[in-house]
């Protein structure tokens, strides 16, 4: 079984600000950390689930966030812009199942750090008349490649609004919105070891449904 795991950083537990997000400062150097920390527990929660292959998707702004050397040696990692498919670039390898860390809710909601690709340029993304947010749509383009939406963490307005576009994914909420800048988190350390549960249960539950 191929795993392919798609990062971005807004829905990490401990990010609430916006200079936690951007490179250049110290908060934003902890924060990565912190990410890295979260994908490499997918990875090693895939892996000791029975993945035989997984690849790590940096999809956060210019897509060079992820720390390298804190990953398992066991993954492939996909860095840097451009690049096709975005932040589902790895569905070229054909992935079997999709996990998405760390992600957040769509523009215009009350999740931490809320929006949808650039608040810049998007305030809403409709496909087939229903508003949706990154999730949503990465997760139809993986659809189209044959891959689904398996696992997925971020905060609970994330949460609340992509379980009913994957109704059969798991997922793990690592901290509850007080507003686009606050709110309450599990220490990272207790998100990884979330994730890792996670991920294991849900590459060995795949696996044992054939």
């Amino acid at each position: 079984m191929k795993i392919l795991i798609s990062t971005d950083i807004e829905g990490v537990a401990g990010v609430f600000a916006i200079e936690q997000t951007r490179a250049g400062n110290p908060e934003y150097e902890r924060a990565r950390r912190w990410m890295t920390a979260e994908a490499n527990a997918a990875i090693e929660g895939a892996f000791a689930g029975g993945a035989q292959a997984v690849w790590v998707n940096d999809s956060h702004g210019g897509f060079r966030n992820l720390l390298p050397d804190g990953l398992d040696a066991r993954a492939r990692v996909v860095l840097g812009k451009p690049r096709a498919l975005g932040m589902m670039a790895g569905l070229e390898q054909q992935p079997d199942l999709v996990f998405m860390i760390g992600f957040h809710a769509k523009s215009q909601t009350r999740g931490v750090l809320a929006h949808t690709i650039n608040n810049f340029a998007f305030t809403q993304v409709w496909l087939n008349g229903v508003e949706l947010g990154e999730a949503g749509l990465y997760g139809a383009l993986a659809r189209e490649y044959g891959a689904h939406v398996a696992l997925a963490s971020g905060d609970d307005v994330f949460a609340e609004e992509t379980r009913p576009l994957f109704p059969d994914a798991r997922f793990e909420t690592v901290k509850t919105a007080g507003g686009a800048s606050s709110g309450d988190t599990l220490t990272p350390a207790a998100s990884c070891a979330r994730i890792a549960t996670a991920a294991r249960e849900t590459v060995a539950h795949a696996l044992s449904a054939g």
